[in-house]
């Protein structure tokens, strides 16, 4: 009896141990001569926002007009070519697999509900391809209504900078105001809450000049009351400018984890906030490509775990519960991973540079935009589903 419940645990447990990711295609998206920026994936997956922009004037010349044939848009256009290089805020429905443009802006967000859509307006048209801290200035912030398909203002702009609004509930937005930093580009420098119903505007935390540079705000992680952000501080050092960040998860001037002191380097998809003060963090950032990679679990800043990670890879996004990385090694070959036995699946896309990796908040989906393979100057959008 023994050797047989010997038997089954060992069966049982090579089953698991061989139990692959199930990564499945949803979507294969792209236009001509257009890049895609700021993908964002609702609550139950069937809906994907982004933008949608011409990568430039010989692009604008080669996809001919600005009307797009078969695609519901939501706005007026500017008069004659003024904005055909103005980033464009497309919704794709995977149910209809219909297209639709909303608005001239950036940064879209869904609602809880996903019957919303938050985003920075682009409210001057940019006239070039280049994007400088000059031609954001003085946007402010909509929300796109589905039931009413119509845009309003929530935030209006002051004299600087609106950016990167969030829905935390179905009633709270979290938004940054920025200002120009690092030459001639902008970044946020601080954080407001505003309540949609109260019209109640609430600093989170102030900007912060240290050793001549700017706190720099990171994203928005969490809901409700339970919100927090990252923030990148910089760090004294010779001669009188800092060239090192400290980088921080904070709520509002709590520290809730500090991730060390190190050259700026973005921690998005890099850590996973759980419930209970639990944090699990992707610890890639070496000096050395050779060193070791980690899985750390963190409870109330303490270390209960380090798992090593024995393959190689280039750049990785973790999932938003942790159970899940995606990554791509030096071959450019991208996979889907499962943190808890590191079994994966590779998945089918072309060996191109890829501009960004966005997961679901519920880990069921991904979202991928690479350089298309036979599209010149044009990025390509992939959905797939995981589990």
């Amino acid at each position: 009896m023994k050797l047989i419940t010997t038997f089954f645990a060992l069966l049982f447990a090579g089953g698991a141990i061989a139990q692959i990711p199930k990564v499945q295609r949803q979507l294969e998206w792209f236009q001509k001569g257009h890049i895609i920026q700021g993908v964002s994936i609702n609550q139950k997956g069937d809906q994907l926002v982004f933008v949608k922009r011409l990568r430039g004037k010989d692009s604008a010349s080669s996809t001919g007009t600005v009307e797009e044939k078969g695609v519901e848009r939501f706005f007026e256009l500017g008069p004659g070519a003024s904005r055909l290089l103005d980033p464009v805020i497309a919704h794709y429905d995977l149910k209809s697999r219909r297209l639709s443009l909303l608005d001239y802006g950036w940064a879209p967000r869904f609602s809880p509900n996903s019957r919303r859509v938050v985003y920075a307006h682009q409210k001057s048209p940019l006239g070039s391809a280049k994007i400088v801290a000059g031609a954001l200035k003085g946007n402010d912030i909509r929300i796109f209504e589905f039931n009413s398909k119509r845009a309003v203002t929530a935030v209006a702009a002051p004299r600087g900078f609106l950016m990167d609004p969030v829905f935390t509930d179905s009633a709270r937005i979290i938004y940054k105001t920025g200002d120009a930093v690092n030459g001639p580009y902008a970044a946020g420098i601080s954080f407001h809450r505003y309540n949609l119903l109260t019209k109640k505007d609430e600093l989170l935390r102030g900007a912060r000049i240290q050793h001549r540079l700017y706190d720099l705000m990171g994203e928005v992680y969490g809901q409700g009351d339970h919100y927090a952000f990252t923030v990148y501080s910089p760090q004294d050092s010779a001669p009188g400018l800092a060239n090192e960040y400290a980088h921080l998860l904070m709520r509002g001037n709590d520290t809730l984890h500090r991730f060390g002191i190190r050259h700026y380097s973005n921690l998005d998809f890099k850590f996973a906030l759980l419930p209970q003060n639990r944090l699990v963090y992707l610890d890639d950032n070496h000096l050395m490509t050779e060193d070791t990679s980690f899985i750390v679990t963190y409870q109330a800043g303490n270390m209960i775990s380090r798992k090593p990670i024995d393959f190689e890879f280039t750049k990785a996004w973790l999932s938003p519960a942790g159970n899940f990385l995606f990554y791509i090694n030096s071959d450019h070959e991208a996979f889907v991973l499962r943190i808890s036995d590191f079994s994966k699946t590779p998945l089918p896309i072309a060996k191109k540079e890829i501009h960004s990796v966005v997961w679901a908040e519920d880990e069921k989906e991904v979202a991928v935009v690479q350089d298309h393979d036979t599209q010149p100057d044009t990025d390509r959008l992939y959905l797939f589903s995981v589990n």
